[in-house]
């Protein structure tokens, strides 16, 4: 018994000098420890409560893929715009949470054709002394729409989701012709059309949380549009969509359990 009895005095007094030189921590401050940090809330926490009530914000990059159906067989000899060779976008989107499963979103994007300005003609020394005549044309098109994703119970800070987007497409096309001659000056002839589109996009992706204040999201889809007259060698802007966005996180959210 007196063995045992300087054995547990020896082990408290080496372990009372452990802990003045080497910083060693005895248990019962420990678990001291361990409590306070339990008692702290999360500042990085999983996808999987904390975006109930919290808002969204979002910049988005996006490529739009004109499917064959939807191509006109004759090209846009009217305003002389493509839309079949333009197909990134760039938009924004604002999102709410209203569980940790469900968001409703608002997007808008641009497609925009830059302006396509060709010399067709130059002559020096005619009638007119020195003239000049081209083409050009340019056009954009404007995707507004609302939607919902569903994030499915699988994942911590990565998690899948599908999606639905309904809205309206409105692609603007503007070509025309012009010169110039010494005699009569500048001259010009231009054209505009207009087409509405209405639609659906199925989604399937993915959101990655970066912090507790940004998320990156990833998605492919499909997108079916209503068709309508050639304008820019399309009669309907359908096709593969593919996405990513960078969203900034508003609202406090909820911690997860």
């Amino acid at each position: 018994m007196r063995r045992i009895l300087v054995l547990l005095a020896l082990q408290m007094t080496l372990g009372s000098l452990m802990a003045q030189n080497t910083g060693y921590i005895p248990f019962s401050e420990a678990f001291k420890s361990i409590e306070e940090l339990e008692k702290r809330p999360f500042l990085i926490d999983s996808l999987r409560g904390v975006y109930k009530n919290t808002w969204t914000i979002g910049l988005k990059y996006g490529q739009r893929f004109v499917s064959n159906s939807g191509r006109s067989i004759l090209l846009d000899t009217i305003t002389l715009a493509d839309f079949t060779s333009k197909r990134s976008f760039i938009g924004l989107e604002g999102g709410y949470f209203v569980s940790k499963d469900i968001q409703v979103f608002l997007a808008m994007d641009l497609m925009s054709l830059p302006k396509n300005q060709t010399i067709t003609s130059l002559t020096i020394g005619g009638p007119n002394g020195i003239q000049a005549e081209g083409s050009g044309s340019g056009g954009a098109m404007v995707n507004v729409g609302i939607g919902g994703k569903y994030f499915f119970n699988v994942g911590a800070f990565t998690r899948i989701y599908s999606g639905l987007k309904l809205g309206i497409i409105k692609a603007v096309a503007v070509g025309g012709s012009g010169g110039f001659t010494l005699a009569q000056g500048q001259y010009q002839q231009t054209i505009r059309q207009s087409r509405n589109y209405n639609y659906g996009n199925i989604l399937f992706g993915l959101a990655h949380r970066l912090s507790p204040r940004l998320m990156i999201d990833i998605n492919m889809g499909y997108l079916h549009a209503s068709r309508s007259k050639n304008i820019g060698g399309i009669i309907s802007p359908g096709g593969i969509t593919s996405t990513l966005a960078l969203q900034f996180i508003i609202g406090k959210g909820n911690r997860v359990r």
